[in-house]
C-alpha cells in the first residue's frame, strides 16, 4: 500500500506515539457515545419520556441524518483547521451535546439537542484521520487506525456497562452528564499537540467533488454496514429486556458485549486487512454478520443465542468500518485523507438513519422483533455483495 501523496504533513517520529494513540482513540469513542447511550438507555428513555420504538429509532436518525448532509463538509473542514484544531472543536461539540441532553424535558427538545450530536460525528473520522496521516509514518497507519477504531466498541463497552447501572441509581440524565468533563479534557490535550504544517489555507467550504469509482463502493458497502449496526446497537437491550425478559442491566451488558469483542476485532482486522486486502477481509466480515445477525431472533428459544449473536457481530459487523477507514488512510486512490473520510463516513452516517427508523416502524408495525432482525441480516448480506463485486476496483487503489 501507498501513502496519500496528497498528505503533506511532516512525519515526526517513527514510531507511534502513545499519547497520540490514546486522544483519537478515546475521540473516537467520545463522538459515537451518544449512539450507545441511547440504546444502553432505551428502557428507561422509553419509560420516562413516555414515547415509542419508532420513536426511540428516531433519536438516533436525526443524530445521523445531521452527519450525513455535514459530511459534505467536514473533510474540507480538517482539511482546512487541520487535524489538531479540528479534533479539539470535534470534542467542544461532544460536551455541548451532553449538555443539552441532560438539560432536556420533552422529546421534541431532545431531538434538536442530538443534532449537534451529529455535527460532532461528522467529524471524527476526518479530523483523527488527519492527525494520524500528519503524525504516524505509513507504514503503522493501518495499526494506529484499527487502535483508533477500537474506541468505537469501547464507547459501546462502557455505555453498556455502566449506563444503566448509573441510571437505576441516579438517573439517565445525571449519568451522561460525567461525559462532559471528559469532552473538554479531550480538547485540551488536543490544543496541546504540535501545530500542523500540512494545513492549507487556499481551501473553501464548496459541496465536495464527486466520489471516483473506489470512493463509491467503499460508501455503499459502509452504508449497508451503519445500518445493520445501527439498528442493531438501537434496539438489542429492548429487544432482550421485552422479548427475552432479561434485566435492564443485562440487556445493556449485551452493547457491552458487542463493545468488547469490537475492540479487538477492529485492531486485529486492521492489521490483517494489509495482508488479506481490503475487499477480501470484508467480504469475510459481512458474511461473518450474516451467519450472527441470524441468532438474534432464534434467541426467543434459547436466551443464551443472543449473548452468542452480540459477541459475534462485535467480531465481524463491528470492524468493517475499521478496515474501511484503513484503506482510506492508505490507498492513494481514494484522494485527500480528510475529504475520503468523509464520504466514506457519509455512507456509514446515512446508514444509521435508515436502519433505526426502518426497525422501529417494523416492530410498530408488526408488533414483533423478527422483521426487524431479518432487516439486519439483510443488509448485512448486501455488503457482502457489495464486498464480492467491487472488490478488483478498491485492491487497485490500496
Amino acid at each position: 500500500m501507498t501513502a496519500d501523496p496528497t498528505e503533506k504533513g511532516p512525519i515526526h517520529t517513527a514510531r507511534v506515539p502513545p499519547s497520540l494513540l490514546v486522544l483519537v482513540t478515546g475521540g473516537m469513542g467520545l463522538s459515537m457515545f451518544v449512539l450507545y447511550a441511547i440504546g444502553a438507555l432505551g428502557p428507561f428513555l422509553i419509560e420516562d419520556l413516555e414515547i415509542s420504538s419508532s420513536q426511540l429509532g428516531l433519536l438516533t436518525a436525526v443524530t445521523f441524518g445531521t452527519a450525513t448532509v455535514l459530511s459534505l463538509y467536514a473533510g474540507q473542514v480538517a482539511d482546512l483547521l487541520g487535524g489538531r484544531r479540528a479534533f479539539a472543536l470535534l470534542m467542544v461539540l461532544v460536551a455541548a451535546d451532553f449538555a443539552l441532553l441532560i438539560a432536556t424535558r420533552t422529546y421534541g427538545f431532545l431531538l434538536g439537542a442530538l443534532v449537534l450530536g451529529g455535527a460532532a460525528q461528522s467529524l471524527a473520522n476526518p479530523s483523527t484521520n488527519k492527525l494520524i496521516t500528519t503524525h504516524v509514518p505509513p507504514e503503522r497507519r493501518a495499526v494506529a487506525v484499527g487502535v483508533k477504531q477500537s474506541g468505537v466498541p469501547l464507547a459501546a463497552f462502557t455505555a453498556g456497562l455502566t449506563l444503566p447501572a448509573l441510571a437505576a441509581a441516579m438517573s439517565w440524565r445525571a449519568a451522561l452528564a460525567l461525559v462532559i468533563p471528559v469532552a473538554l479534557a479531550a480538547a485540551l490535550a488536543a490544543v496541546l499537540l504540535p501545530k500542523d504544517t500540512g494545513r492549507s489555507a487556499k481551501l473553501r467550504l464548496a459541496l465536495p467533488a464527486a466520489p471516483n469509482p473506489p470512493t463509491r463502493w467503499l460508501m455503499a458497502v459502509s452504508l449497508c454496514i451503519g445500518c445493520g449496526l445501527s439498528a442493531l446497537n438501537t434496539y438489542l437491550p429492548l429487544y432482550a429486556h421485552q422479548r427475552l425478559s432479561m434485566g435492564e442491566r443485562s440487556a445493556g451488558a449485551l452493547i457491552a458485549a458487542i463493545g468488547v469483542s469490537g475492540i479487538a476485532s477492529r485492531v486485529l482486522w486492521s492489521r490483517l486487512s494489509n495482508r488479506l486486502d481490503v475487499p477480501r477481509s470484508l467480504l469475510i466480515l459481512t458474511v461473518a454478520s450474516v451467519v450472527f445477525g441470524a441468532l438474534l431472533p432464534a434467541a426467543t428459544g434459547a436466551t443464551w443465542l443472543v449473548w452468542v449473536g452480540a459477541v459475534g457481530l462485535g467480531c465481524s459487523a463491528a470492524a468493517a468500518n475499521a478496515v474501511s477507514m484503513v484503506a482510506v488512510t492508505q490507498g492513494s486512490g481514494f484522494g485527500g485523507t480528510g475529504h475520503a473520510s468523509a464520504l466514506v463516513s457519509m455512507g456509514f452516517f446515512a446508514g444509521f438513519v435508515v436502519g433505526p427508523v426502518t426497525f422501529g416502524l417494523l416492530v410498530d408495525t408488526t408488533g414483533g422483533f423478527a422483521a426487524g432482525w431479518a432487516l439486519v441480516t439483510a443488509v448485512f448480506a448486501v455488503a457482502g455483495l457489495c464486498s464480492w463485486g467491487g472488490r478488483r476496483i478498491v485492491r487497485d487503489s490500496v
